[in-house]
């Protein structure tokens, strides 16, 4: 588990390749592009659990955010249903900023894709689905994804990403 300040813990699988049922209940699984272009929406669907956790009035899941490079892009509040899939679906845009903060953040040389091709950029950034159960805390999941520069680049053709 980790802290997040003085707030709940964060509740992580003991072993992520092994998942306990408990643990296939709460880890939130994220449903996202590959691939995305900076400036464009795209669609990312965050499904409480691998396997369906109940949404009953004793034990439900009461709320799913999801965060795009640690800033919080959407957030739904959950009630008690009693379906027992509980998922959200969030409309994201990846700002070109993003690409931009991450070449300044992380090393020139492998933070940013050049392409050899077009001269292109484009980044890797994390998606952190987080939700909280109000039996078993909070839980969280993570997905990288790829954002490309919206600038317009030749259809069709594949980048040659330079190191």
């Amino acid at each position: 588990m980790t802290m997040i300040g003085n707030e709940e813990k964060i509740n992580k699988p003991a072993d992520p390749a092994n998942l306990t049922e408990g643990e296939k209940k709460h880890v939130p699984v994220i449903e996202a592009p590959e691939m995305v272009i900076a400036g464009r929406p795209f669609e990312v669907a965050v499904t409480v659990g691998s396997i369906p956790h109940v949404m009953e009035e004793k034990h439900f899941i009461e709320w799913v955010e999801l965060y795009l490079h640690n800033k919080l892009v959407g957030r739904k509040e959950l009630d008690p249903s009693g379906e027992k899939v509980a998922t959200v679906i969030f409309e994201v845009e990846a700002d070109e900023a993003l690409i931009a903060i991450k070449e300044i953040e992380t090393c020139r040389v492998r933070g940013v894709n050049i392409c050899g091709s077009c001269g292109e950029k484009s980044v890797i950034a994390n998606l952190r689905a987080v939700e909280k159960c109000n039996v078993h805390g909070i839980w969280e999941e993570y997905k990288k994804i790829e954002i490309m520069s919206g600038e317009e680049r030749e259809e069709g053709k594949k980048c040659v990403w330079k190191a």
